[in-house]
């Protein structure tokens, strides 16, 4: 009768470790789509998972993932139906401050820039802002611009600028035309050292969260802030070495552990 219990038991353990399993893989398979800039895979991906049964935080981690993989493919209307879920249904859980910002982001794309304040003002939260003020504050200030309420926005400005000198808003968000000119030319003037390119994206929250990502999991991961056809682009890069040997050695670790397509590249060594 023991025996028969402990098999009982054994098989439920069996069941439970097995869904969580199943459920990981397409949540990770979705990560390295979205990386690769695949969101249309990573979002059948978060779709996929979604099916299991999974906790509600990792369920709220799908709905999320799945609207930024939306909202990447300039689906709005879909991405923000993504985040309502989370308001929704799992305001509880960490991340409903990161569904307002991304329904904040939908309506900005839309250019209703009222709604998108309304949302970013919602995630004013003290926990938050220590971590990501000044970007919840460029948001706002971009925002604002957005309908001509220029004083408000220089006040969101200031703000970044005095409480958050180093960081990726008040470096290439706040700088003149003509100092991003200058330090793109002094760049072109310096050394080359070669690093590993892991991620490259349009949006500056997305670089920021990637990098931090790979912080967390010893990578040296660092953002590059560039000029593309005009239009200020971000490369989530790790390492920066002498050698290219060096930097292929990092490569093939990231290939190998990340599953993603990471490949050697260079940056100005200033």
């Amino acid at each position: 009768m023991k025996l028969v219990s402990k098999n009982i038991v054994l098989f439920f353990l069996f069941l439970l470790t097995s869904t969580v399993a199943f459920a990981a893989g397409p949540m990770e398979k979705g990560e390295t789509y979205f990386l690769k800039g695949r969101y249309g895979l990573a979002a059948s991906s978060y779709k996929k998972a979604l099916t299991y049964d999974i906790n509600d935080n990792n369920r709220a981690n799908c709905w999320y993932m799945l609207g930024q993989s939306y909202l990447m493919m300039g689906k709005f209307k879909n991405a923000r139906s993504a985040f309502s879920k989370i308001t929704a249904k799992y305001s509880k859980t960490e991340w409903l401050i990161n569904a307002y910002i991304g329904i904040g982001d939908t309506y900005y794309h839309e250019k209703q820039y009222n709604s998108a304040i309304k949302y970013y003002k919602k995630a004013i939260t003290s926990k938050y802002m220590a971590q990501h003020g000044s970007t919840l504050y460029y948001k706002l200030a971009k925002a604002y611009r957005g309908i001509n309420y220029t004083t408000k926005a220089k006040s969101y400005e200031n703000i970044i600028r005095d409480k958050y000198p180093d960081s990726l808003e008040s470096r290439i968000s706040l700088n003149s035309s003509s100092s991003s000119r200058s330090k793109i030319s002094l760049h072109s003037h310096s050394s080359k050292k070669y690093t590993v390119q892991i991620a490259f994206s349009t949006r500056a929250d997305f670089a920021r969260d990637c990098s931090n990502k790979y912080k967390k999991k010893g990578y040296n991961a660092y953002i590059d802030v560039i000029n593309y056809k005009g239009k200020t682009r971000y490369r989530i890069l790790a390492g920066k070495y002498k050698s290219k040997e060096a930097a292929e050695f990092l490569q093939n670790k990231i290939r190998k552990n990340e599953k993603i397509a990471a490949f050697v590249t260079t940056i100005s060594d200033n």
